[in-house]
């Protein structure tokens, strides 16, 4: 009987400690490993969320939970975050349709909800000028945040950011195709320094027009006092626009062969040196009313993920648009808005007053109440601006085995002050959001399903 019972103590330790080891190599990097990314679109964040962050408020306490589960966690930082008092500049002229500034310690309250992965390309990268980038970039640094997509000349800016888990080793590349002309950064040379500000990608745009419309574009342009060539197909120059002959009325957007290779390139060597590879794109094209990508982004989004990329992130358009796995890998055509509290950005550049045809005297809340006319126009009107959701895919090594989507749901019908502000959505808007997101995303050949509050696609 003793016999027996020490054989089977030690089958018990022995199965103990086989479990224990495979656990472990479960979470060794490698071919087999799982790991998770929490993504998100962006993050327009004016006051601060640690208040919510705890069982009391289950909506927003679950859906942190979910961004702390992940092995990792993205967002689009879309705002500079500093003091104005603190800072030796001034706001740029230039701007990417607001000057977004918010106040450092919501940089804290992101790490605490989980983020670790921040793009810093996009429209609103230099609102503040390259003193505001810097500050923001060195807040994050200081937090151990790992942030990509500006640097101090176009190589810095290009280069991946790198966070070191215990599954391996995620590189993030960051980079917009939508951004102001003066944020974008230059490349150094040795007898000249480079440019500080984004990684770009420009878009090349051609308008082309057929015959008889070019010949009244022709009309137009001669009554005005413009010199029109005599071929009548030649490309003809008005208000700023070269519009050149063509079988249809179309514009026709291309992606600069420059910045392409460049960022094709630095994929792949971050392929190379990292376990997995997020790439992520702050692209408006076509514009923020389109729930459908521009072909270029399609294109292109695909020939980063044949470099190495894992996954292709983008943000931007402000609303959701479909998701596309490709080759095993997924592309969120674009995640909407995460944070989006941009009514209580204050204080202001008199720029913005002057833009409203606000006097000395309007403080913020007459600049908003203008500007969007007591929630009748604009972001406040309307819901799409203010339904997301959290993706998390998972993959094991770099095959992606499922993707969840947690729908989130931002208060459009809150006050002000507290509009913008996320939470996992109750069922029937949660269901709302994810048969909107599957509708969208039917195109690509994806199909998602709505399970236990959630949108759930497997292989």
């Amino acid at each position: 009987m003793q016999t027996h019972r020490v054989g089977l103590s030690f089958l018990l330790l022995a199965t103990l400690v086989s479990w224990g080891y495979s656990t472990v190599l479960a979470q060794t990097p490698g071919p087999q490993a799982t790991w998770t990314v929490a993504a998100t679109g962006d993050a327009i964040m004016t006051r601060r969320l640690a208040q919510f962050d705890h069982p009391g408020d289950p909506g927003f306490y679950q859906m942190a939970q979910v961004i702390r589960e992940a092995d990792a966690a993205f967002v689009n930082l879309e705002l500079s975050l500093f003091r104005l008092h603190e800072f030796d500049g001034w706001p740029a002229a230039e701007h990417g349709g607001n000057w977004e500034l918010g106040p450092p310690e919501v940089a804290h309250d992101l790490r605490a909800m989980g983020f670790n992965l921040f793009s810093r390309a996009n429209n609103h990268t230099t609102d503040y000028g390259v003193a505001g980038m810097r500050l923001t970039n060195k807040l994050l640094d200081e937090l151990g945040l790992i942030h990509a997509g500006s640097g101090e000349n176009l190589g810095s800016a290009s280069r991946p950011g790198y966070l070191e888990t215990p599954k391996g080793r995620i590189a993030l590349i960051g980079f917009a195709s939508t951004f102001t002309p003066m944020s974008r950064a230059g490349a150094a040379r040795p007898e000249v320094v480079g440019r500080p500000g984004l990684n770009p990608l420009r878009i090349e745009t051609r308008h082309e027009a057929d015959a008889a419309t070019l010949q009244s574009l022709r009309d137009v342009a001669a009554g005005f006092g413009t010199s029109v060539p005599e071929r009548s197909d030649a490309p003809i120059r008005f208000m700023g626009t070269t519009v050149y002959p063509g079988r249809a009325n179309r514009v026709v957007e291309t992606v600069n062969a420059s910045d392409e290779e460049r960022i094709l390139r630095e994929i792949d060597n971050a392929a190379r040196m990292a376990d997995y590879v997020v790439v992520s794109a702050h692209s408006h094209q076509p514009g923020n009313a389109s729930v459908v990508p521009a072909p270029w982004v399609v294109d292109f989004a695909k020939k980063c993920l044949d470099a190495g990329a894992n996954t292709y992130i983008v943000h931007g358009p402000h609303q959701l648009r479909g998701i596309e796995i490709y080759n095993g890998k997924p592309i969120f055509y674009s995640l909407g808005n995460f944070i989006f509290q941009n009514e209580t950005i204050d204080p202001m550049p008199s720029d913005n007053y002057e833009r409203y045809g606000l006097g000395d005297t309007a403080l913020a809340a007459d600049l908003y109440d203008t500007r969007f006319q007591g929630n009748t126009v604009g972001f406040p009107s309307s819901p799409i601006w203010y339904e997301s959701v959290i993706a998390v895919p998972k993959f094991q090594g770099e095959r992606l085995i499922e993707l969840k989507l947690y729908p989130v749901d931002l208060g459009q019908k809150a006050p002000r002050s507290q509009r913008g502000t996320p939470r996992l959505a109750d069922e029937a808007t949660g269901r709302k959001i994810i048969e909107h997101l599957a509708e969208l995303s039917a195109p690509f050949g994806t199909e998602i399903s709505y399970q236990d509050g959630i949108g759930i696609w497997r292989p």
